[in-house]
């Protein structure tokens, strides 16, 4: 059963790595500073619709579970996630020293030779993290 479930979780990680990509803070937000350049000196801060759910407050959510993954006992388990989904992939080579890495269609295996280990060992720590995803969207 967790395997069906995994595979329900995929599109929703796929967003997220998206989300990562498109410019969306991967750690620290920006300064106000910033967003005043961005914005030409306007800040916006939403509509006259009235309250809503910020449209990406599951990738937020995502993406904080992933930082206590990375701060945790085993952050194999992050990094194994953001290369598996290419979602801030340039962190993990950067912070391990991992040089001439292209995501652009490599399979798991050799994902698993970027970080220096074994295949089986890469694909448990990608079934953690999923495990662990699936339990923080639970909530």
């Amino acid at each position: 059963m967790a395997r069906l479930e995994h595979k329900l979780l995929r599109p929703i990680l796929e967003g997220w790595a998206g989300w990562c990509v498109d410019g969306q803070p991967v750690s620290a937000g920006r300064t106000m500073l910033a967003k005043l350049i961005d914005n030409k000196g306007e800040m916006f801060y939403g509509d006259c619709s009235g309250p809503t759910e910020p449209p990406d407050s599951r990738e937020s959510l995502i993406e904080a579970r992933v930082l206590a993954m990375a701060a945790g006992p085993v952050p194999l388990r992050a990094d194994v996630l953001r290369l598996e989904f290419d979602a801030g992939w340039w962190l993990v080579c950067s912070r391990r020293g991992i040089k001439q890495y292209d995501p652009r269609s490599i399979g798991q295996f050799e994902k698993a030779h970027a970080l220096g280990i074994s295949l089986a060992t890469y694909k448990r720590r990608l079934t953690e993290a999923l495990d662990e995803i699936e339990e923080c969207l639970k909530r």
